[in-house]
């Protein structure tokens, strides 16, 4: 198969996209999951279902959903006072294999990155490694645990993610929708690549029903925000005064809080949404590649 491959890429010119186009046009990749299988067969009769990772389950939440992935910067040393034999900047994050270790918090409060932590407690359920050099980063426990449906459930990062702002993907969704029908059929697609059966459609369509004509309160774009006021921040060079305490729960609390919910949605037909949204994206369809 690899002699033959590698004759297909000569005989294109080396062109990687178009070896690219005859695996994924292939049968064999096309092959639908066999759930009665425990593991693969070396002859690839069927993929054998298996459990996404963190770094994969985090990610298509927050793209499936249109919710920003918005951290603090990975970084310590905002105001760069360390040498830079001790520095280490990561930069700010977009994704979530781009996330660190904040163990900085266990003796520090002060350093703690609350942001970041509601995210990284999700992937940790998961199975994900913090620390980059640890020679077992990939080796990982997949198994299923009590936490992960406890966090997906009521989690911080999962509260971002149900509420609707004025910055979700979900809200365009439903300003622009024609119908509730047409809504949930657009929520399936996007979050699980497949159309509603009639029993699902039918059951979240009558959720949404009441109220639907009436749930836009505004189609005016919100307004942008005022500047915010010059506020103090924690880094390496302040973190040990008294104040950094109070200023990192302060952030922490509004980390806990989220963002406001829109308000060009009618409050009582978003809260019926948000649970129809919650409900979705506690699925099991998330945590398993089929």
């Amino acid at each position: 198969m690899l002699r033959w491959l590698a004759r297909e890429l000569v005989r294109s010119g080396y062109d990687a996209r178009a070896i690219a186009r005859l695996i994924l046009n292939s049968h064999a990749y096309q092959r639908a999951t066999d759930r009665t299988l425990a593991a693969t067969s070396p002859l690839f009769i069927a993929p054998a279902p298996r459990r996404i990772s963190a770094e994969q389950l985090v990610d298509s939440l927050f793209a499936a959903t249109g919710k920003p992935f918005a951290v603090e910067p990975v970084n310590l040393d905002l105001d760069s006072v360390r040498t830079i034999e001790n520095a280490l900047d990561l930069g700010t994050a977009c994704r979530a294999w781009m996330l660190a270790s904040t163990s900085n918090e266990r003796d520090r409060p002060s350093l703690m990155l609350p942001r970041m932590q509601a995210v990284s407690e999700v992937l940790e359920v998961f199975g994900w490694r913090a620390a980059r050099p640890d020679p077992g980063a990939g080796v990982r426990d997949v198994d299923a645990n009590v936490l992960q449906p406890a966090l997906l459930s009521n989690g911080t990062m999962m509260s971002w993610l149900t509420r609707l702002s004025d910055d979700h993907g979900v809200t365009r969704l439903a300003l622009d929708a024609a119908s509730p029908a047409q809504f949930v059929d657009r929520l399936f697609v996007r979050f699980f690549t497949r159309h509603a059966t009639k029993a699902e459609a039918e059951f979240y369509a009558q959720a949404l029903q009441a109220g639907f004509a009436r749930r836009i309160v505004s189609m005016t774009a919100p307004a942008a925000p005022a500047s915010a006021p010059h506020r103090k921040y924690v880094a390496w060079s302040n973190h040990m005064k008294s104040e950094a305490n109070s200023l990192r729960l302060e952030e922490e609390a509004a980390a806990r809080r989220g963002d406001p919910p829109t308000a060009r949605l009618a409050p009582e037909w978003r809260r019926r949404c948000e649970d129809v949204l919650w409900a979705l994206l506690n699925a099991p369809e998330w945590t398993e590649i089929l």
